[in-house]
């Protein structure tokens, strides 16, 4: 009986659905380990400050204040998880009006998203979602209410997007997009989109300042260091058209493509309209981007609310439901195979050495640090990873650096380890396997030696007396010629690694 009620009334259905994904996501961030980019971010907390290598520093402030607090993983992506459910009850509120049925179907297809379901990493994208999404809200009510208070508050949420990811930039051209082709009420919404812009402006002036007094580390790292090699392919078009599918689901998508003419009419017509717009465009701006580099499935999520408010617009409730009876099955198989490999990862992958090796170390770094203890207080702990060096530094909860060359992503480790102070120093190594030993040239006296770990081997190397002239001819200069080649006429305010490299 109880089943029958609960599935025949969709607003029951909707209070269920959210306290149940409500209770798999503090299920998952509890037992799932701290991952590599969220101990990154971290790391960022453990060190404030208005500006990060990669990104604008939202998710750094937000883990700054939760770190005061506590630094357990649930704790820490708890604004994750409610994130996430508040969204979706805000979509069922907001809808409410206009269809009940349409509406709970609608927050229920969004909680049972798979990507929500058991989406608990605290990363960028999780202020992105919460700004981007009320960002929308405001600029909704701006054009219901043609009123300027609106207009503010979309810039000013909007800002605070820019400020946890640059792909606020999407929604921002989108607003501009609606503004120039839908909208034809006089003069009064440009200066709306003038005070929105306004709104949004001392967030990106902040970003310039800290930029220019630190080598434009955002801007040389998103446009050229990560692009660099890029073409077109076919094969990045093909992922992001199967990350679209992944998450859009074949029920919806056969039901956009059965009645894709009445799309555009209705986006114009429909006061809920705008926010298919405000999923779609941004969605076929990111499909140019995938024709010549790899977009990530994390790309997409601060863009969902709008797709599952934006459907009202398509679905009608009998529709909607069927969409959602898909993503029931489609979701509890993800929980299903996460709760597996939350209990049986060991078990599971103990014959694929590379993955077994990974989980090793994700699930076992306190015992890592204990078999190195006995060194840690006359060495300097470093890795050869940014990955493996942050997901140290959060178990040690001390600062681990990183050696070597690295990779074009994740140096917030340039801003922190000033090699020159480490010159004549001893640094014990922790590496996946031997190769470790080409760091000898670095030191006067090296040793690597073998740790076992849950059957695992692993490797460290104690380091005596650390040649830094050697390292800085070797590895610095070619650090700064990769990741530091800021553009000729781009001024410069500061840069931190030639203040302390390029003089010598």
């Amino acid at each position: 009986m109880l089943k029958t009620n609960l599935f025949s009334n969709p607003r029951k259905l909707f209070y269920f659905t959210m306290a149940t994904t409500l209770v798999i996501r503090l299920l998952v961030a509890a037992f799932l380990p701290i991952i590599g980019d969220e101990a990154y971010f971290i790391l960022w907390a453990r060190n404030p400050d208005y500006g990060y290598y990669d990104h604008t520093p939202m998710v750094g402030w937000m883990l700054t204040a939760l770190l005061s607090i506590s630094d357990h993983p649930l704790w820490l992506r708890l604004p994750t998880v409610l994130i996430l459910t508040l969204t979706g009850w805000v979509i069922y509120r907001l809808l409410r009006d206009r269809d009940p049925d349409s509406a709970a179907y609608a927050g229920i297809f969004y909680l049972l998203m798979p990507v929500n379901v058991i989406g608990v990493l605290v990363l960028t994208d999780t202020p992105l979602i919460l700004w981007s999404f009320l960002s929308a809200l405001a600029f909704y009510q701006s054009q219901r209410q043609d009123s300027y208070g609106w207009y503010v508050l979309a810039g000013l949420f909007l800002g605070l997007a820019f400020y946890s990811k640059y792909f606020a930039v999407l929604l921002g051209f989108t607003y501009l997009f609606y503004l120039l082709l839908f909208v034809r009420r006089g003069v009064r919404p440009y200066i709306g989109l003038l005070l929105l812009v306004l709104a949004c402006l001392p967030f990106v002036i902040l970003n310039l300042v800290w930029n220019y007094y630190h080598c434009w580390d955002n801007y040389l790292f998103n446009l050229f260091n990560r692009t660099q090699g890029t073409h077109w392919s076919s094969i990045t078009l093909l992922k992001y058209l199967g990350w679209l599918l992944y998450l859009i689901t074949p029920p919806v998508l056969y039901y956009i493509v059965r009645q894709y003419r009445q799309t555009w009419r209705k986006v114009t017509t429909d006061k809920y309209g705008i926010f298919l717009l405000l999923f779609l465009l941004p969605i076929l701006m990111l499909l140019f981007i995938s024709t010549w580099k790899s977009v990530g499935l994390h790309w997409l999520f601060s863009f969902l609310p709008m797709l599952a408010m934006g459907l009202v617009v398509l679905l009608d409730a009998r529709q909607f439901r069927i969409c959602c009876y898909f993503m029931l099955p489609y979701s509890m198989l993800h929980v299903i195979a996460i709760f597996i490999l939350l209990a049986f990862s060991h078990d599971i992958f103990r014959n694929n050495e590379g993955v077994y090796q990974d989980i090793v170390f994700g699930f076992e770094q306190q015992e890592i640090l204990a078999q190195l203890k006995p060194y840690l207080d006359d060495y300097r702990l470093a890795t050869t990873s940014y990955s493996e060096s942050a997901l140290l530094s959060y178990s040690q909860r001390k600062h681990v650096l990183v050696l070597g060359n690295g990779s074009y992503h994740g140096r917030q480790d340039d801003l922190l380890t000033d090699f020159r102070k480490l010159n004549g120093g001893n640094i014990i190594i922790f590496d996946y396997n031997d190769s470790v030993k080409k760091y000898s040239r670095y030191f006067e006296k090296f040793d690597v030696y073998p740790m076992m770990v849950k059957g695992m081997k692993f490797y460290y190397a104690l380091g005596q007396g650390f040649k830094y002239p050697r390292y800085h001819t070797e590895v610095l200069v070619g650090v700064m010629n990769s990741f530091y080649k800021i553009p000729d006429g781009l001024p410069v305010g500061a840069c931190y690694m030639f203040d302390r490299y390029a003089a010598e």
